[in-house]
Formats: C-alpha cells, structure tokens, sequence
C-alpha cells in the first residue's frame, strides 16, 4: 500500500507514483527457478571437441601444442609429423582437425597435412587422404579452418590436379593425357609467334565429356578441382553431343573454366586448330594438323583452305564446327580445300624476292570422320579361380 501524500501538482503525484512502484518491485524475491539462463544449443557445440573424439595415443601430442614451453611445441610437431607418414595416422589427423579444435592447434594440424600431401607420390594412399581431408577441411564452417586449407590447396594446385586426374582416370573418365607428370614436362610445341602453347600436346589437358563421362557425382567435382590450370591455358573442355551435364552443371563449368576453355562439340573431330585469314579469302585456314586425325590420314596440311564441303561453301569455323555436328564416327565427308602456302595468315614472315607463285590449285579431299580420342579397351574380366586339383585314388593294396 503506497502512504498517503498530498501533492497540489497532479503532475509531481504521478512521479512520485511511478518511482514508488519501481522500487517496490526491484525489491522483491526473484524466483530462483525462473532466472536460470540455459545456454544455446549453438555455444554448447562450439566447445572444443579433440580431446574426445581423437584417439588416447593423440591427446597428449595436441595438448602439447598449446603448451607454453617451446620445447613441447615443436616436440609435439616433429609427432605429427611422424604419425601423418601412415594413412592410419592421416585418418586420426583428420578426425582432430573435424573436431573444430582451437586455432592454433587446428593451423599445426593443417600444416602437417600439407606437408604430406605435398612431398609423397601423388598417387600413393597416404596423399590421396591427405587430399581429401585438405579438400574436406576447405569447406568448413569455421573460417580459419577453410580459409587455411584452401591456401594449402592454392599453393600445392599442381598436386591437387594430378591427383585428381589420377582418380578421373581409375574412374575411367575420357581425357588425355592420362599421366599427370607429362603436363609439366618442357616441350617445343609452342607456336613462337603468339607465346601459346599447343593444345594437341601432351603437357596440355584435355577433357572429353561425353555419353561416356561417368555417371558418378565425384567425377563432376574431381573435374572443378583442375580448374588451377586456367591460369596458364593448358586446359580444354569439350562438351560433345550426348553428353550428361545437366544446364546448371554446364554454366557451372564454364564459370569455373571460362567460356574459351569450355566447348561445344559433335561427335566427330577433324583434327585441325584454325588461323586467322588476311585478305579477301573465304574459309577455314588450316594452322596445324593433329597426327593421326581425321584431317591428317586424308592428306589436309597446315596452310591449306578449306571452302566447301559436301558442295556447301563454308565461311567460317563456327559454321564447320556446326556443319560436322550432323555426322558420326566413321562417316565420310568431301572437303574442297585450296593451298595459300602461307599467304593468307594475318601474321606472316615476309619472303624473301622470288618469282611470283603460281595460282593455287583447288582440290577435293575425302576425309574419313574419327572421334575425338580413341576409347580404353574393356576393363578385363578377372580370370576364374582355377579347379581344384583332384584328389589322388588310394593306393591300391599290392599282393
């Protein structure tokens, strides 16, 4: 019960009403059962987890690397860096680091990953996890988790391609060449003129995604993980008729690839890389044949003009490219080409006083459609166990 006062300003009353309340009400006993904060679920997880979920023998060597003697810490380094030789050791690795440890266990842990991914074969167990756990560890939720790994992968790209081309290829994927080490190998297949290299070589990766591609969804994110040879264009993408990339995937892969690195095919190739034309001429030049293609067992050579074929002018190499998508392997084509001998290049050496060449001569070429690489045998049957051996007859009793 408030006491009674008399205030002459209705005002002043009102005032002194409300602060009464206010204090008669922090004044009283709070219900013990109705102040009690329970913690969010989302801070219950996010303590640290490593001491539970890694194994005994690991405990010791990550509390160790958040000791604050030097010593400790590098001892307990140099261990991680004996237990991550093994791939048991790389799963224990990958189940601490999982766990969402502190940052700077979590960095010591990411570090000697690298280092094994690294420094081993690319195609050995113990890589091929630590690749997977990099690749894992890249889209966490913890920031510094994933921004870590993805360094680790930016500045081991070379290694993460071929071990993604190394699994690709046991998945029988159709690219070439299926050795990752000869995309490094130095060659002299490089046109000088324009500081490009050749696309038909073996240090140039080219994918071939057609009906054959496989249906697995790993193949599709093995094929993003090669997206680091863009940065030197020593990659190719051909999306040939019937191939399974739904619209969404297609946009993907040209958003991760570019759209120049990303084309699209029929099922035949003629085997020719295109130079641009100077002049008035009219066609596709030919700048180089690919040994063994379509165009290459036919006699085509670099230089030579193609203008028509089956009797239909052919303008330009989109309209060719078009044209070749209504047939298939084995079919035969007439090309009707006409030899510049280098005079309708837009970039060209200038020859030295000579007599003036006769006019070119237009001929007709039959070409034999081959498809874009030739398909892997048939994986082998595993041979059957061989028949047991059969039991010897008893010996009979002599007399």
């Amino acid at each position: 019960m408030l006491p009674s006062l008399r205030f002459q300003c209705p005002a002043c009353l009102q005032i002194v009403t409300w602060w009464l309340i206010t204090a008669r009400l922090s004044a009283a006993p709070q219900d013990s059962t109705t102040q009690q904060v329970t913690p969010a679920p989302a801070q219950q997880q996010t303590q640290p987890a490593a001491q539970t979920t890694a194994t005994d023998d690991l405990q010791p060597v990550l509390q160790q690397l958040v000791s604050p003697d030097y010593i400790s810490r590098q001892q307990a380094a140099r261990q991680l860096q004996h237990i991550a030789e093994s791939a048991h050791g790389l799963k224990q690795l990958g189940h601490a680091l999982a766990a969402s440890p502190d940052p700077e266990t979590s960095r010591r842990l990411l570090d000697v990953i690298e280092q094994q991914f690294a420094s081993e074969h690319y195609d050995t167990p113990e890589t091929l996890l630590s690749a997977e756990i990099l690749e894992q560890a890249a889209t966490a939720r913890r920031w510094d988790i994933a921004e870590t790994a993805r360094q680790s992968l930016e500045r081991s790209w070379t290694r993460r391609v071929e071990v993604a081309i190394a699994e690709l290829v046991r998945m029988r994927a159709p690219l070439w060449p299926k050795d990752p080490r000869q995309l490094w190998q130095p060659t002299a297949d490089t046109d000088l003129r324009f500081m490009r290299p050749d696309p038909t070589s073996n240090n140039h990766l080219k994918i071939y995604i057609d009906e054959f591609w496989p249906a697995d969804p790993r193949a599709f994110q093995l094929l993003q993980r090669l997206s680091g040879l863009t940065r030197q264009g020593r990659i190719s993408i051909y999306c040939i008729q019937g191939n399974p990339l739904t619209p969404e995937q297609l946009a993907e892969v040209k958003n991760t690839f570019g759209d120049l690195r990303v084309q699209d095919r029929g099922r035949v190739c003629l085997g020719i890389l295109q130079e641009r034309l100077a002049g008035d001429f009219t066609g596709v030049l030919i700048g180089r044949v690919e040994k063994d293609g379509s165009a290459d067992l036919a006699g085509l050579k670099s230089n030579d003009l193609i203008t028509h074929m089956n009797g239909e002018q052919v303008t330009d190499f989109e309209e060719l490219v078009g044209n070749l998508k209504q047939f298939r392997v084995g079919d035969k084509i007439k090309l009707t080409v006409v030899s510049l001998g280098g005079f309708g290049r837009v970039f060209q050496e200038i020859p030295p006083r000579q007599p003036q060449p006769e006019p070119p001569m237009q001929r007709d070429v039959e070409v034999t459609l081959k498809g874009w690489y030739t398909p892997d045998p048939p994986a082998a049957e595993p041979e059957p166990a061989p028949a047991p051996a059969p039991e010897p007859e008893p010996e009979q009793p002599r007399n």
